[in-house]
């Protein structure tokens, strides 16, 4: 049994967090470079709050998580994907 209370909504806040940084780098032009590494960290933390979801319902610890569809189509998604899929919004 853990020593703590795992805090789900965590990985949702910082989810939300790295999303408004990637769209605020698209709406001021930042450089390639910091639009990739924005994206990078955006990727990470979806599949963070994909793990945390799966460990949330699960009695199994987040690093059983073999993944789904949809945490599968993230894992497989260029960061070129994630930039114009923010652009479009």
């Amino acid at each position: 049994m853990a020593g703590y209370l795992p805090h789900h909504q965590k990985k949702d806040r910082i989810f939300n967090k790295r999303e408004k940084e990637l769209v605020h780098a698209i709406k001021n032009e930042y450089s390639k470079e910091k639009l990739v590494k924005a994206a990078e960290k955006l990727r990470e933390a979806k599949l963070g709050v994909f793990k945390s979801r799966f460990s949330q319902k699960s009695v199994l610890p987040a690093e059983c998580f073999a993944g789904n569809e949809k945490s599968r189509k993230w894992e497989q998604m260029d960061v070129e994907e994630i930039i114009e899929m923010y652009l479009r919004k």
